[in-house]
């Protein structure tokens, strides 16, 4: 008898180890619905509530002008021979810094390190004293020649026995630490970063090396132990890894002045097909280690990760590789241009010639058209093959990421609308939805504080009508935030308190349950933004509203759709960016006191949503055929179509009034809240402080949250403070 337990146990302790191997994989995707596209995890309809975090790091973002950048840190032991130093490749032009300091904050003594500008590509400052537990600040000033110019930085100190020892950030466990919390509040769904907020980069081996994942499997093994249950999705840079651009220069993106930089055109046909392939590769590895953990991949890519071109923010102008105009040509030829093997990329003088009005003339500017186009479809195919991998690598059970889409946010570039890549939605609603899970943005950083608006980048409700899931990314700074020197523009602003924390999170999160969209909130730099087991509180308190919504009877159906057409955009030509953004802005609707939602023209006009009143942002000299299709709409009568004129047709006072007269319902007198509403519940958050007339079109109301009875009546006075966000429900006996 104990022969035959010790065998059972040596077989046991030789299965083990391949248990995980032979699990079912799980399957994560989003599968469209009647009342919108939902996640489903193993079959089972599951709120899209992502946690998404990377380890401890500074992101350092270069500009043309001066920046400041702060590095805080705590020292582990006495040492006289602390050293920081700055690179970047000598292929760059030098960076100049300026104003270094080390600032001991326990003590509170303040060492200057340099007078005057340095400018190089390797800035060092050596033997730093350093006292143990002592918390520091190091301070310094950098100007690039380029926006985004790369440059990394290494902090160390040599011990006594000459071995060298990196300082450490001082947040610790950040990532390990909110995934856990998460876990213990039922949110499992996590995407993380094994480097830093841009994503993993170092998955990706040259061909004559062994494929190796170890950080990317260290991490997950690290998730999973803090968390068993965990859904993981890594977020993986698919920029061309640095051996690639080393051994074939020509891949790197060159500009108008002949600069390069250390990103790849995405037009090389080597490079497309490479990422491919690993992308593949890595989903079907990790789907093989962590059959009952992994979910599916992000991947990102080109500038700040969100796959509009590199520098397209400024008015340098990319394209001018060999691989972009052997791209160029193909795309003429297939098209039938005769010209199209002897076609050049246009050149500076072509693309930054100012138009009547900033338009682009369809005969004087034709080839200038045709390669804003073809950079559109260049940027939304390689997206759409990277989501083909995916489904490859993964027998379809996993999900495929992406940003894209930020019309309402990169629709006025400097250089004009084409140059971001990001005007090709409608071709990917139409041609990439069997590869596309879901698309992503930040919310709009135009306007985050309290009181602030939750505006989303895209035509989100467009997205969602073809069955992809729209995600928006809650990368605000909370109140867990140390560093307020304004160097982090892309995070937003927000006083440092508590109260302010919850109630812009709040009303970000009850926007996304009440609209369908997912979300995730971010902890962009991995400094414990979301290590707070009060805020986890919080996200569990909305879970009522979150599984009624997954309940809903119809789709998310505003009564105001606000529309832009992606073609009118593209049309817009260098220096348009004055002219356009006021024609972007949404400050104005969402303190109309009435829903609305963002479409797509060409969506619209092939299915009008059930609004009362459409608001056409942005539509300029629309071809003969859409502008046809457009009066016929505007024939069919039962709701007020405006084709907006002036930047003040967009103010709350206007929006409501029109609403007004389409009959839509008004939640709150405009420019008094911010409204978001249906079914059964009515989210808002106060403009000011006082007394705030709320028509809630039901009765009796409660407090969703609290559960507290708020009023017999459909109409009511609500006392608010300003930026106070609060969730009414429908009182059900």
């Amino acid at each position: 008898m104990t022969a035959i337990k010790n065998t059972t146990f040596v077989l046991l302790c030789a299965i083990l180890p391949f248990a995980a191997h032979c699990a079912e994989s799980v399957e994560v995707r989003v599968k469209n619905t009647p009342t919108g596209p939902r996640l489903f995890v193993d079959g089972k309809m599951t709120p899209a509530r992502f946690f998404f975090g990377s380890p401890q790091n500074v992101t350092i973002v270069t500009q043309t002008h001066k920046v400041k950048l702060v590095i805080p840190f705590v020292a582990d032991e006495d040492t006289e021979s602390a050293t920081i130093v700055f690179k970047t490749s000598k292929a760059n032009k030098p960076i100049t810094f300026s104003g270094a300091k080390l600032i001991d904050l326990t003590d509170g003594s303040t060492t200057v390190l340099t007078t005057a500008d340095e400018a190089a590509h390797t800035f060092k400052k050596e033997n730093l004293h350093l006292k143990k537990s002592h918390r520091y600040q190091f301070h310094v000033f950098h100007r690039a020649k380029h926006f985004r110019q790369p440059l990394s930085y290494e902090m160390y100190y040599t011990t006594k026995d000459g071995i060298k020892k990196v300082i450490p950030l001082p947040y610790g466990e950040t990532l390990i630490d909110t995934v856990r919390m998460a876990g213990r509040h039922g949110f499992n769904l996590i995407t993380f970063s094994t480097e830093n907020s841009w994503g993993c980069q170092s998955w990706w081996s040259p061909p004559e090396k062994e494929r190796t994942y170890g950080d990317i499997d260290e991490m997950c093994e690290s998730l999973i132990k803090a968390n068993p249950n965990v859904l993981l999705i890594p977020r993986i840079s698919a920029n061309a890894p640095k051996w690639m651009l080393e051994r074939d220069p020509t891949l790197r993106m060159k500009f108008n002045d002949s600069f390069t930089i250390e990103m790849s055109s995405i037009s090389s046909r080597e490079y497309r097909k490479s990422a491919c392939k690993e992308v593949e590769l890595l989903a079907r590895h990790l789907q093989k280690k962590f059959p009952r953990n992994f979910a599916g991949l992000h991947i990102s890519g080109q500038n700040s990760a969100e796959w509009f071109y590199m520098l397209s923010q400024t008015r340098d102008l990319s394209g001018y590789d060999i691989h972009t105009r052997n791209a160029f040509r193909e795309y003429l030829a297939e098209r039938g241009d005769k010209d199209a093997m002897v076609a050049e990329v246009p050149s500076v003088a072509e693309r930054t010639a100012i138009r009547p009005g900033f338009r682009l003339d369809e005969k004087l500017d034709k080839r200038v058209i045709e390669f804003g186009r073809f950079r559109q479809y260049e940027m939304a195919s390689f997206i759409n093959d990277l989501g083909a991998a995916v489904r490859r690598g993964t027998d379809n059970k996993s999900l495929a990421l992406f940003f894209y889409g930020y019309t309402w946010e990169v629709g006025n570039v400097p250089a004009g609308a084409a140059e971001s890549g990001h005007f090709f939605v409608d071709w990917i609603l139409k041609n990439a939805r069997e590869n596309i899970d879901g698309i992503s943005a930040p919310f709009s950083y135009a306007e985050r504080g309290l009181p602030g608006s939750t505006a989303v980048m895209s035509a989100a409700e467009t997205i969602m009508r073809s069955g992809i899931l729209w995600i928006n990314e809650d990368d605000t700074r909370t109140h867990h935030e140390e560093l307020w020197t304004g160097a982090i523009k892309m995070s937003g602003f927000v006083n440092k308190s508590a109260w302010n924390t919850r109630n812009f999170l709040l009303r970000n999160s009850a926007k996304c349950i009440i609209r369908g969209h997912a979300d995730w909130w971010m902890d962009l730099c991995g400094r414990g933004w979301f290590r707070d087991e009060e805020l986890w509180n919080l996200r569990s308190s909305l879970k009522e509203m979150d599984d009624a919504f997954l309940k809903r009877k119809t789709p998310y159906t505003p009564d105001i759709a606000l529309i832009l057409d992606e073609e009118s955009l593209m049309m817009n030509g260098y220096g348009s960016s004055k002219m356009v953004t006021p024609f972007l802005r949404r400050t104005g609707i969402e303190r109309s006191g009435v829903t609305y939602g963002q479409y797509l023209l060409d969506d619209v006009l092939r299915d009008p949503p059930k609004a009362k009143l459409f608001i056409i942002a942005f539509a300029r000299d629309l071809p003969k055929e859409k502008r046809e299709k457009l009066e016929k709409l505007k024939s069919q009568g039962g709701f007020r179509i405006i084709e907006v004129t002036e930047g003040s047709q967009l103010s709350a006072k206007y929006v409501a009034a029109e609403a007004e007269k389409a009959g839509s319902h008004v939640y709150a007198p405009q420019g008094s809240a911010i409204v978001c509403a249906a079914e059964d519940y009515v989210a808002v958050q106060a403009q000011r402080d006082g007394e705030i007339k709320l028509n809630f079109r039901f009765s009796p109301v409660i407090d969703a949250l609290t559960k507290e009875k708020v009023s017999d009546s459909a109409i009511a006075p609500i006392k608010f403070k300003c930026g106070e966000t609060r969730i009414f429900k429908r009182s059900v006996p």
